[in-house]
């Protein structure tokens, strides 16, 4: 007996997860029944869309499975949360934005089958929103992008989720300035014609306050345009002095890095399940120094380490060049000459406006490519260029 699926015509969900896995031995049956069936080998009969993924992705090797049961129980949740997203899609779509401020895939550091499920069930929300809106979530946005070009690329379309064109530029804001009021005095023992006079003289003074703000504006819009670039960045290399695990988070390190200051940095990073915490201690990194403090799990992190990760999930640390020491700033060839925010603006979501342009090149060196020219700046420091070991074409985060 060969496994069947018997798919609802209005369950977009499974058939994109059922054309992803065009290689599993099922055969499918198109049905006018409400809820999609899978009825295995075996005997056993699962209804649902939930659970029709959920067994797909679990009988056959798909490559869409949790590695371990912390990561299966995330998936769970995922799948169950996203059920909602027909009746509120705003809501679902808010907690997953919130979800990937730090992350590639929903679950882990790879592709499961909560991310597919995720982008169907979102799909027509985020197909209809407008620029403005999509940059509001703009992590969701990103995810999504990438899920279309990646692992949806083939099944997508076949399944009826052809791919929204996305625009990851940050829209330009341009401030509207009212003008002001001109203060007439208006004292009434005044003669008339002083009252004119003075009337006059307000006018042009309050004429020229508005010429001088509405100058002031143009030139912050001019400078709001084009204000987002890697130069805002405060990139520095950092030395790994001690790393332990997270006392409350089993996916979470907390590293103590030496950034060339005074004291040491305290730095929390999502790696356990990716690089073993051997290869964490006493090594160079590359962190991004001016991202607003982050509570994760009780221990606020004051940096962020960057590592590039593989479609295939491969997690990798930036590597500074040789010779370099604690302190050396690191930038982005083009953008020597700017200066670095103390500390960066959330509002502005610089980080979240730069971050899908960091890739590997082919030759494994960091890089940003410019989404408006495609042009691509090497990171690196004095010493040279910043790398990785194997990852070529992978996200840095």
């Amino acid at each position: 007996m060969v496994a069947t699926l018997a798919l609802s015509p209005n369950d977009i969900t499974t058939k994109l997860v059922y054309n992803y896995l065009n290689s599993i031995n099922v055969s499918l049956q198109e049905s006018s029944v409400e809820n999609s069936a899978l009825t295995l080998e075996d005997g056993k009969i699962f209804t649902g869309t939930t659970s029709v993924v959920n067994s797909l992705a679990e009988t056959f090797i798909t490559g869409l499975t949790a590695k371990n049961e912390t990561d299966a129980a995330e998936v769970q949740k995922w799948l169950k949360l996203t059920e909602e997203a027909d009746k509120d899609p705003s809501k679902v779509a808010k907690e997953l934005n919130e979800h990937l401020t730090t992350r590639t895939y929903i679950v882990g550091n790879y592709l499961t089958v909560a991310d597919l499920v995720a982008f169907a069930r979102s799909y027509n929300f985020v197909e209809k929103l407008s620029s403005n809106e999509r940059f509001e979530l703009l992590n969701l946005t990103r995810w999504f992008d990438f899920i279309q070009n990646t692992a949806a690329s083939e099944s997508g379309p076949k399944s009826g989720l052809n791919v929204v064109e996305i625009d990851l530029e940050a829209p330009k804001v341009e401030k509207k300035v009212e003008p002001r009021k001109s203060k007439i005095d208006k004292t009434k023992d005044q003669p008339k014609g002083n009252e004119v006079t003075e009337g006059k003289k307000a006018g042009k003074k309050a004429a020229k306050e508005v010429s001088k703000k509405e100058k002031e504006t143009k030139k912050e819009a001019s400078t709001t345009s084009s204000i987002i670039s890697p130069s805002l960045l405060d990139l520095r290399v950092g030395h790994i002095v001690k790393a332990d695990k997270h006392p409350d988070a089993d996916s979470l390190y907390v590293e103590k890095i030496d950034v060339g200051e005074a004291e040491l940095r305290t730095v929390v990073s999502g790696l356990v399940n990716h690089i073993p915490l051997d290869q964490m201690q006493d090594r160079d990194v590359v962190l991004v120094c001016n991202l607003k403090p982050a509570s994760m799990r009780g221990i606020k992190s004051y940096a962020m380490v960057l590592a590039a990760t593989s479609a295939e999930g491969k997690v990798e640390l930036v590597d500074p060049p040789p010779g370099s020491k604690p302190g050396d700033k690191a930038y982005f060839e083009g953008f020597e000459e700017g200066t670095p925010e103390p500390v960066l603006n959330p509002k502005k979501k610089v980080w979240e406006t730069l971050q899908p342009g960091l890739i590997t090149t082919n030759n494994k060196e960091a890089s940003w490519v410019n989404n408006e020219d495609k042009s691509v700046h090497l990171l690196r420091t004095e010493k040279g260029i910043c790398t990785v070991p194997t990852v070529i074409n992978a996200t840095i985060k």
